[in-house]
């Protein structure tokens, strides 16, 4: 797996987790779960495009 894939992941889980509950819920906003998710996809984003490029596998 490519260096940030984990943190895209993360960030999708907090952020679909904190637009779920706050559409669930009439009083309920988890801000705070979905600013993390936001950060968490830009911070996976920016890493896999720092990373070195994946050599090709050998055969």
């Amino acid at each position: 797996m490519k260096p940030g894939v984990g943190h895209i992941l993360v960030g999708v889980a907090l952020l679909a987790a904190g637009i779920g509950i706050t559409m669930a819920s009439e009083r309920t906003v988890w801000y705070g779960a979905m600013v993390v998710g936001v950060y968490y996809i830009g911070r996976g984003v920016y890493t896999m495009l720092k990373a070195a490029p994946t050599p090709p596998p050998e055969g």
